[in-house]
């Protein structure tokens, strides 16, 4: 999954509630290490099919790089990545049940290779 989300050059914005997971990140699984960060991005990119996300952004956005929620069509960006394993929940959000639930289901990067 991407670190940022880019705005026409400018500085990015990240979604609220979620811990990313860099794209350099290695995942284990019964002692089998795998590339779960790189499948984490290749499953968002998956998820998005070139469509465009709908962020709620600050009047001062194209300043900082900031965290914001953001939608795709109805559905919670955030909840999404976090519930199918591909984000983990940041510790202060929404998403600590989405996150269990996908750990318990072994989902995402809490799974085997994918």
């Amino acid at each position: 999954m991407p670190r940022w989300l880019r705005r026409g050059g400018r500085c990015g914005v990240a979604i609220s509630g979620t811990v990313d997971i860099d794209p350099d990140r290695a995942c284990t699984f019964d002692n089998t290490a795998w590339p779960c960060g790189l499948r984490a991005r290749a499953a968002f990119n998956a998820w998005l099919r070139g469509r465009a996300l709908k962020c709620l952004l600050p009047p001062d956005a194209d300043r900082f790089a900031i965290a914001a929620p953001c939608v795709l069509g109805k559905q919670d960006v955030g909840a999404w990545l976090v519930s199918n394993g591909w984000a983990m929940a940041a510790p202060t959000g929404d998403y600590g049940k989405a996150e269990a639930v996908a750990r318990n289901a072994r989902m995402g990067i809490f799974g085997p290779p994918q």
